[in-house]
């Protein structure tokens, strides 16, 4: 997908570096069937190889679960859930699976419009965020 993403950042960079004056006629071709069309082959080439991936190789599994053997502190989520998990030992479940994951989605998605002109607070926003969610699963996958 990254030629894709590569294309559309060649063509908004052409249309901001010449942009059409109010007085010339405009020669364009209709470039939205012809984009759709090139990401629809790419997503069905990426499908094909990945259906021929499968059918040749097979996915390591290892012996069934057996849940009687396992005791409830050794369990971990996958990696992507470790945050959540470490915050449920330390709040109420409804607080650190729902309340706070909903109020850093919110918090997230309203500093755009709370700090339209200020990219360098949001740059450091971000990346107090990554590495809080880093913090959070090393912590929770180590410990």
């Amino acid at each position: 997908m990254f030629p894709i993403e590569q294309y559309r950042a060649q063509c908004l960079r052409v249309e901001v570096q010449s942009p059409v004056q109010p007085g010339q006629p405009k020669n364009r071709i209709k470039s939205f069937p012809l984009l759709v069309r090139k990401e629809m082959l790419a997503a069905l080439l990426a499908f094909a190889v990945l259906g021929i991936v499968s059918a040749l190789w097979d996915a390591p599994l290892s012996v069934p679960a057996d849940p009687s053997g396992i005791p409830e502190q050794d369990v971990k989520a996958p990696w992507i859930f470790v945050g959540i998990q470490q915050m449920l030992r330390y709040f109420p479940p409804f607080v650190a699976g729902i309340l706070l994951p909903l109020a850093a989605t919110a918090a997230l998605a309203a500093i755009p419009y709370l700090l339209p002109r200020q990219p360098l607070l949001i740059s450091i926003i971000f990346g107090a965020t990554v590495i809080l969610l880093t913090a959070l699963t090393l912590w929770g996958y180590f410990s």
